[in-house]
C-alpha cells in the first residue's frame, strides 16, 4: 500500500452561509412535486414497451436470456445467422438512455453471427462484452464491431469460440457475484451483513455495517441496473476500507460504515436500463419515498440518528461515459468542510495516470441521493461516477487510492 503522504495543518471550520430553516421543507414539497407531475405525464404518454423475448433462434443458432440479467429485447432474424435486436426501455418513455443486452448465443463452434442493436428511445450506449462461461469477460475487438451514426445501430459480427457465447453490455454483475463479496466482508470479524429488508419483488436488500460509532459514513451502490462499472469501484473500495492497514483501522475506530451495496436487486435481475419493477429511478426517490428499496436506507439512517449517532459523509457508486465526481459547489459548506476539493486534490496527486473529473453542482429539487443527504444533514454528499470503458485494472487500482485517502481525511476532520 503507497504510504500516505504528509499533511499540513487541518484547515478549521469554516463558517457557512445561513440558509433558510426551510429549505428542507422546500425540497420535500418540489421532490413530491416533481413525482407528482411525473405520474400525470405517464398516465396520458406512450403505450408501455413490449415484453422482452426470452429468446430467438434461426440458422443453427439459439439466443436465450434466460438468466438473472438476461435482456434480449426483441428479436428478428433473416431466416440465417443474421440477428436484429430492438432494446427497448422497461417504462414508456422519458427514461435515460442506457439500453442494456445480455443474452447466450448456443450453436456449432466456429459458426459465423451477426448481430444488429437498435434502440427505441436511446441510443447504443455499451460496447459488447464476450464470455465463454458467464463469469471471465473481455471486450469485444474493435474489428468486430461496427457503428453506425451517432449510435443509433450498433453491427457485431462473431464466430463462436465454443459451443456457448455470452454477449452483454458490461459484465454479468448480479446477485451471484455480490453475494461472493458478501462472504469476503462476513470474514471480518468487526462487519456483520444483514437482511435490510425487500425490494418492491421480494428480492433481499442487504446491509453491511461495521462496528458501531458515534459517527458514520453511508455507502450506496448499484441504484441503476446497467451501471456495471460502478460496482467494480466500490468493491476494491470497500475492501479497502475494511481491509487490515493500519490506516483502516484507526479508520474504523472512529467511523462505523453503513454499505448498501446492491440497491435495484430487481432491475439488474431483470435486465432494466433505469428503473426498479415501480417504475421508478430509485436517484429520483429521495424525498418523495415512493419506493421500498430508498424508504428502508432512509429509516436505517434515520433510526441511527435517533440513537444518537451523526453522519459525516455518503458516497454514491454509479457509472457514466467517463470518471466523474459530482459533489457540492466550493461555496456550499459542508462539515466537514473542504473534503470534496482535498480529496480529489490528493486522489490526483498519487494517480497521474488515470483521468477523473470534478464537477461541483449546486443544490436543487432534484430528489437524488446527493441531494438528500447534503440538504438535510450538511455533509459532503458524493455521486462516484465510474467510465463505462474505464480499464478494469485501473478501477482497481484508483479505488484503493480513493478509499485511503477518504479515510485519512476523514481521521482529520474535526469532531462534529
Amino acid at each position: 500500500m503507497p504510504t500516505e503522504p504528509t499533511r499540513g495543518a487541518v484547515p478549521g471550520p469554516r463558517k457557512r452561509a445561513t440558509r433558510p430553516v426551510s429549505r428542507w421543507c422546500l425540497f420535500v414539497f418540489l421532490s413530491l412535486l416533481v413525482t407528482a407531475c411525473a405520474s400525470r405525464q405517464e398516465a396520458s404518454g406512450p403505450a408501455e414497451p413490449p415484453v422482452p423475448m426470452t429468446h430467438c433462434a434461426s440458422g443453427g443458432l439459439l439466443l436465450d436470456a434466460h438468466f438473472e440479467g438476461g435482456q434480449l429485447g426483441q428479436c428478428t432474424t433473416d431466416g440465417g445467422r443474421r440477428f436484429s435486436l430492438v432494446l427497448h426501455p422497461e417504462d414508456a418513455p422519458p427514461i435515460n438512455h442506457s439500453p442494456w443486452y445480455a443474452f447466450r448465443i448456443t450453436g456449432a463452434e466456429g459458426a459465423p453471427v451477426t448481430l444488429e442493436f437498435r434502440a427505441v428511445e436511446g441510443k447504443v450506449r455499451y460496447w459488447p462484452k464476450l464470455s465463454r462461461d458467464g463469469e471471465n469477460w473481455v471486450r469485444a475487438p474493435d474489428s468486430a464491431v461496427r457503428i453506425e451514426g451517432d449510435r443509433e445501430r450498433m453491427i457485431v459480427e462473431l464466430n463462436l469460440p465454443g459451443p456457448e457465447l455470452w454477449v452483454a453490455g458490461q459484465e454479468l454483475v448480479t446477485e451471484d457475484w455480490f453475494s461472493a463479496q458478501d462472504r469476503f466482508i462476513d470474514s471480518r470479524p468487526f462487519a456483520i451483513t444483514r437482511l435490510a429488508g425487500l425490494s418492491r419483488e421480494g428480492r433481499p436488500i442487504r446491509v453491511t455495517e461495521t462496528d458501531s460509532r458515534d459517527e458514520f459514513i453511508v455507502i450506496i451502490g448499484r441504484q441503476h441496473p446497467p451501471e456495471v462499472t460502478g460496482s467494480l469501484n466500490l468493491f476494491p473500495f470497500l475492501a479497502t476500507v475494511l481491509g487490515d492497514s493500519a490506516l483502516a483501522r484507526q479508520f474504523r475506530a472512529r467511523y462505523q460504515l453503513v454499505i448498501y451495496p446492491f440497491l435495484n436487486p430487481d432491475g439488474v435481475a431483470l435486465g432494466h436500463w433505469r428503473h426498479n419493477t415501480g417504475g421508478a429511478d430509485l436517484n429520483r426517490d429521495w424525498g418523495p419515498f415512493t419506493q421500498p428499496e430508498t424508504r428502508l436506507v432512509r429509516d436505517h439512517v434515520d433510526q441511527l440518528v435517533a440513537a444518537g449517532a451523526k453522519p459525516r459523509l455518503m458516497l454514491d457508486f454509479h457509472s457514466t461515459h467517463r470518471n466523474l465526481f459530482y459533489t457540492q459547489m466550493p461555496e456550499e459548506g459542508t462539515n466537514p468542510p473542504r473534503f470534496a476539493l482535498d480529496w480529489m486534490a490528493a486522489s490526483r496527486a498519487r494517480l497521474p495516470d488515470f483521468t477523473f473529473d470534478h464537477e461541483p453542482r449546486p443544490v436543487s429539487d432534484l430528489p437524488t441521493t446527493k441531494n438528500y443527504f447534503y440538504t438535510r444533514f450538511d455533509i459532503p454528499s458524493i455521486t462516484v461516477e465510474t467510465g463505462d470503458e474505464t480499464n478494469r485494472a485501473a478501477i482497481e487500482r484508483s479505488a484503493r487510492v480513493f478509499a485511503e485517502e477518504m479515510m485519512t481525511l476523514m481521521l482529520l476532520a474535526p469532531a462534529p
